[in-house]
């Protein structure tokens, strides 16, 4: 057994999630946790030990105390991109793709992002959102109220009235319906209450995606929220891997260390097919409530709409713009990524669940569209950043 080792955990608010993968790494690898900051909110500034795992945001004496100690350290944000710091953070291109995914999946032609400040994380998440928008030929409206900040500068404390004044005006501007994607759950709340407040209807009127998938949020708001599930537990775990190298005297990496989202938790705010035919509306859904049956045809989605084959191949084709065998596997697909990524399941488990007739079958559909196979796809992940 490796000899034993005792870390500080300085995190100042985060996700329960932080601490549950620091908690099963340390369990897994003979670690001490110095927890201390947690109800204390006050630095131990002697404090003799290994190392330190921290979440900094703004708080400038912990940054202090980081910056000062000569323990190996990791921080668990870019947030604070002014600290000479390793750090692991969430691949923040790659939530704002998902995001722009979810929304395009549901027909939405009008698009927005939505954050209070204008951080290194934002950034990376709108960059990712407007990137997968305009390959498909869209873009997003950034609303108002965003404030470029100092990596150091804590974001100013607005009043709520003011807060919903001044984005009430920006979206009084937009197109609707409009798929709008939030910078965290928090905002996508206060974005909730603004439009129901306005009278918009959510999702019918506005669909709203948040990230962390936090569920005391999304789960309890008056429309429960769609999310982007950001893997913090991987984060958490990768960073506390990372630290135990360090100690043992392993070089810092020179790139921030990347956690893969786990996919999306689709809740009622977004829960919407955003086409005018609402028989095209129909079939969608009647996809996406079977695409796990191998044996599902244009003539099951016929029949359960009461429409004529031709008849609805016409209006998808027109409302859609491709065919509905194509939507059926895009929707296949989608599934399989977001099992390869949150789980262990085996390809036949996977190809069995996702409507794959063969796992042969899901091999040559997924090669085609990733030039790998769903196996090299799934190991380009790491592995902390899946569900057990």
């Amino acid at each position: 057994m490796s000899c034993k080792r005792t870390v500080l955990v300085a995190l100042t608010d985060s996700h329960h999630e932080f601490y549950r993968g620091i908690v099963r790494y340390a369990n897994a690898h003979n670690w001490d946790l110095a927890t201390d900051i947690i109800y204390t909110a006050r630095i131990p500034h002697n404090w003799q030990g290994d190392g330190v795992i921290s979440y900094c945001k703004y708080w400038s004496e912990l940054a202090n105390f980081l910056t000062q100690s000569p323990l190996p350290k990791v921080e668990l944000t870019s947030m604070r991109s002014d600290l000479d710091l390793p750090r692991v953070d969430a691949n923040n291109m790659e939530i704002g793709q998902l995001a722009a995914e979810h929304l395009i999946a549901r027909n939405f032609k009008n698009f927005a992002y939505l954050s209070f400040t204008n951080n290194m994380i934002g950034v990376e998440r709108l960059a990712g959102f407007q990137d997968t928008l305009q390959q498909h030929g869209k873009t997003a409206i950034e609303l108002s109220f965003t404030r470029k900040l100092a990596p150091s500068e804590q974001p100013v404390a607005y009043k709520p009235e003011d807060v919903h004044h001044q984005l009430l005006d920006s979206l009084k501007q937009l197109p609707r319906p409009v798929g709008i994607f939030c910078y965290n759950d928090c905002i996508a709340a206060t974005l909730l209450e603004i439009c129901q407040n306005a009278g918009w209807l959510v999702p019918e009127e506005v669909a709203i995606i948040g990230v962390d998938n936090h569920p005391i949020i999304c789960e309890n708001a008056s429309v429960p929220l769609s999310s982007v599930i950001n893997d913090l537990e991987g984060m958490a775990y990768a960073g506390a891997a990372l630290l135990d190298r360090l100690i043992s005297g392993e070089k810092p990496p020179a790139e921030v260390l990347r956690i893969r989202p786990k996919g999306v938790v689709t809740r009622k705010s977004t829960d919407i097919l955003a086409v005018h035919n609402t028989q095209v509306a129909k079939a969608l859904q009647f996809i996406w409530d079977n695409y796990q049956r191998s044996n599902l045809s244009v003539n099951d989605i016929a029949d359960a709409i009461n429409l004529s084959r031709r008849s609805l191949e016409r209006a998808f084709l027109e409302e859609m713009r491709h065919s509905i065998q194509k939507e059926i596997l895009r929707t296949r697909m989608e599934k399989v990524q977001q099992l390869l990524l949150a789980t262990n399941m085996t390809m036949v488990e996977i190809a069995e669940c996702t409507g794959f007739t063969r796992p042969r079958h899901l091999f040559r559909v997924f090669r085609s569209l990733h030039n790998m196979s769903p196996r090299e796809w799934r190991e380009k992940h790491p592995k902390e950043a899946r569900l057990s």
